[in-house]
């Protein structure tokens, strides 16, 4: 079977060396892809939106594809200036642009449209992470294909019951409420990363799923933090914060206010670029026992973690759904303190603390866990064995290509 993962924003995973932002949905997709190339007998190909991706091109078995999708660009940069405020010229065509489809076009119409790329590529089953427009034009042309289409939920904003009780509604990355319930209603199996997506689908959407644990591979994570990599970070040992920068989904001005109020500790951020005034006054406001770092290739991830003393994650629950950061964290035996994403990781297997969203809690997680290093080494070698158990790449992607042949 030919089997095709769709997250835009994925290249620069596999190609370090080109610019471009990602996340934890894009790098599951990514493992999942690597993973079942190598353990099944399933073709895996992949389409990614990148500059320098003009050409298919072959990646640890994976076929990698350039494919635009024109409709979520639109959106995105309609919603970061609606947000935020930031003007792009493009947007002198992308606001008329959505006007005239508002006026002409139905909001079912608009990704229902058939999409010459996709119509003509080569695979039995699409697989698209995450709702939102890219998401509907794939599931959209698999159904007049008369192909399948295989929804990977990204957080746990996609199951948003607001889909279904606001048609005026849009997320935080400008999507339309009618697009995201159509996308929920249409896909021809969905995959939920924790029982709380699982049991909204149910609910409140009245879909079944496959609840599907997010991967790691914990053998060769484990061997690149044993390698001799090092990186020029002042700081012997630190708590680590990995996250966008914006004040809505990773909440880095929140990292910054807990390291301000923690001047005996030293933080580490990996602050990828998304929000440019943001990031300054990030920058402008970083205390000195903070050290930034831009961005930092993903192979070079399991040497970040090999000194962290704890994970920091301030983002809100209900934009997240198990964050890929969790499972690097456990590979690496480092506890997790989180301002309040749980997502059935963090105390139902005693792998960290959750301040249940007060800062001042998580402060005082912070500190008593950097006091108590045998309470840590408990919570760090509780988040290994539950990643061994659970998470382990080989057993997850065998799980994912039997369930395939179901569908």
């Amino acid at each position: 079977m030919n089997i095709t993962f769709v997250s835009l924003p994925a290249y620069p995973i596999v190609h370090p060396e080109c610019p471009g932002i990602y996340g934890g949905t894009e790098t599951r997709a990514v493992t999942l892809a690597k993973g079942l190339a190598r353990e099944s007998d399933h073709q895996i190909l992949f389409l990614a939106r990148h500059p320098q991706l003009r050409q298919p091109e072959s990646i640890d078995q994976v076929q990698w594809h350039p494919w635009r999708d024109s409709t979520a660009e639109r959106n995105s940069r309609i919603a970061e200036f609606l947000h935020h405020r930031k003007w792009r010229t493009s947007l002198l065509w992308d606001i008329p642009s959505a006007a005239v489809g508002q006026l002409f076009v139905s909001s079912a119409r608009r990704f229902m449209q058939a999409d010459e790329t996709l119509q003509r590529f080569e695979t039995d089953l699409f697989c698209p992470f995450g709702v939102h427009s890219a998401s509907a034009k794939v599931i959209s042309n698999a159904h007049l294909s008369g192909r399948k289409a295989v929804l990977f939920l990204g957080s746990d904003a996609d199951v948003d019951a607001r889909y279904l009780q606001s048609k005026s509604f849009r997320n935080d990355y400008g999507e339309r409420s009618t697009t995201c319930a159509w996308i929920l209603k249409n896909a021809h199996a969905i995959v939920a990363q924790n029982e709380f997506q699982q049991q909204q689908l149910k609910e409140v959407f009245q879909r079944e799923s496959l609840l599907l644990p997010s991967p790691i591979d914990v053998v060769k994570w484990q061997s690149q933090m044993n390698s001799t990599e090092s990186l020029d970070i002042p700081f012997d040992r630190y708590v680590l914060w990995i996250g966008r920068a914006d004040n809505f989904s990773k909440r880095a001005d929140w990292a910054i206010e807990i390291a301000r109020q923690t001047p005996e500790l030293n933080y580490v951020m990996i602050l990828n670029p998304k929000q440019d005034h943001v990031e300054q006054q990030i920058r402008q406001n970083c205390p000195e026992n903070v050290r930034i770092i831009s961005q930092l290739p993903f192979e070079k991830m399991p040497a970040l973690f090999r000194k962290a003393t704890l994970l920091l994650n301030t983002s809100p629950r209900q934009l997240e759904g198990l964050p890929n950061t969790f499972l690097q964290a456990g590979a690496s035996r480092v506890p997790i303190v989180s301002t309040e994403v749980d997502a059935g990781f963090v105390t139902q297997s005693a792998t960290g603390l959750v301040g249940d969203g007060s800062l001042e809690r998580t402060i005082h997680n912070l500190r008593m866990l950097t006091q108590d290093e045998t309470h840590r080494q408990l919570l760090g070698n509780n988040a290994y064995d539950n990643v061994k158990k659970k998470h382990e790449l080989k057993t997850i992607c065998l799980q994912l290509a039997s369930f395939f042949r179901t569908v």
